[in-house]
């Protein structure tokens, strides 16, 4: 492990962002802030606190139940649920039944418990690598794990599923979102489609571990949704392909050597993010979207506020005004204050605003 990790981590015992917290990195790119804390080991929910907020990450009580009982509806009693979702959907057969539960495998929630998890994890995948007869037709809750920045971040996909003559597994997530067909909201598609791309990357870097040339081809760029219908707790099931989802997420993962640099570049030597002055000096990308996935959205609103950032007049505004930097200056532009323009965009976005400006006075009479 690179020990700028440990040091920047400073006095905080390390956290497992799971496939959530890495795809939130490959939601905002951009924003150094996010990347930082995965990187080291620290949840956003966490971060919050250091800086004196108040957590409010996370699903709604009731959407978290909600969500809890439906996989569990799946899982219980062998999966027979889930296998019978599998068979109406012809992609098992009667026969092809086998289930390894992890969690059951493997109880408990200490290091040793973990351990046997991953191991239990890898028995499974190997068994249907070498073509054993007996390999799992599904594994729930595996125990992956992703690389980054040489530090292996666990991850566990709600599950695997391989039919007996497939050569191996896919990745599986449960989602009690109403499956409304077109209409399904699409934030809720594309969050269950990253974890599932990080639930593929933690299968590829598995199979490089054991050797195995043909990764991407074994560990496909697909995953199967599984939604609830409308107003019941009956399961819908979607094959789709994860390609753009597994991309994103290969290039957060690849520029996080890149990220520790330029994060032990800017700040003092020495500091480490459980100091709040250290953690609010490292550049956020406030985006109004932050708020569906990050708990430090209400932190660095209040900084792109503080700072007048058009960000927070929404994504159309913060395009539109680039130019000007900030409100403060858009407003200078439109109403010819302040300092001249200082090049040819803020002089064009000047003209556009003003013009925009008279066309408003003229529609409302003014």
């Amino acid at each position: 492990m690179d020990p700028r990790i440990i040091r920047l981590r400073g006095t905080l015992a390390p956290e497992e962002p799971g496939a959530r917290g890495i795809e939130r990195v490959a939601r905002n790119p951009d924003c150094l802030r996010l990347r930082a804390l995965t990187i080291v080991g620290i949840k956003p929910a966490t971060a919050v606190k250091i800086l004196g907020g108040v957590d409010r990450e996370g699903q709604s009580p009731f959407a978290l139940t909600l969500g809890q009982r439906f996989e569990r509806q799946l899982i219980k009693n062998g999966a027979a649920n889930l296998l019978a979702l599998y068979r109406d959907q012809r992609h098992l057969t009667v026969a092809e039944a086998k289930v390894a539960d992890i969690g059951e495998l493997a109880p408990g929630s200490g290091a040793a418990a973990r351990r046997r998890r991953e191991r239990e994890t890898r028995r499974a995948l190997e068994a249907k690598l070498r073509g054993d007869p007996l390999a799992p037709n599904l594994i729930i809750k595996p125990r992956l794990t992703v690389s980054l920045v040489g530090v292996s971040h666990p991850i566990e996909p709600d599950y695997l599923v391989a039919a007996d003559g497939e050569a191996f597994y896919r990745v599986g997530e449960i989602k009690s979102y109403p499956d409304r067909g077109g209409k399904t909201d699409q934030s809720d598609i594309r969050s269950a489609c990253r974890q599932a791309a990080v639930g593929v990357i933690g299968l590829r870097q598995i199979l490089d571990q054991l050797a195995v040339t043909n990764s991407e081809h074994l560990a496909v760029a697909e995953a199967d949704l599984v939604l609830r219908v409308t107003g019941l707790f009956l399961p819908t099931l979607h094959r789709q392909s994860i390609k753009g989802e597994i991309d994103s997420v290969l290039r957060a993962i690849a520029d996080a050597p890149t990220n520790l640099d330029e994060l032990d570049a800017m700040l003092p030597h020495g500091v480490s993010l459980d100091n709040p002055a250290v953690l609010r000096s490292v550049p956020n990308h406030y985006r109004p979207s932050c708020k569906e996935h990050c708990g430090l959205w209400e932190q660095c609103r209040g900084q792109a506020l503080a700072a007048r950032h058009p960000i927070v007049l929404g994504d159309l505004a913060a395009e539109k005004l680039a130019a000007a930097s900030s409100v403060d200056r858009a407003l200078d532009l439109v109403n010819s204050t302040g300092a001249p323009p200082r090049n040819a965009a803020e002089a064009a976005l000047g003209e556009e605003l003003r013009a925009a400006d008279t066309l408003l006075r003229r529609a409302i009479g003014q």
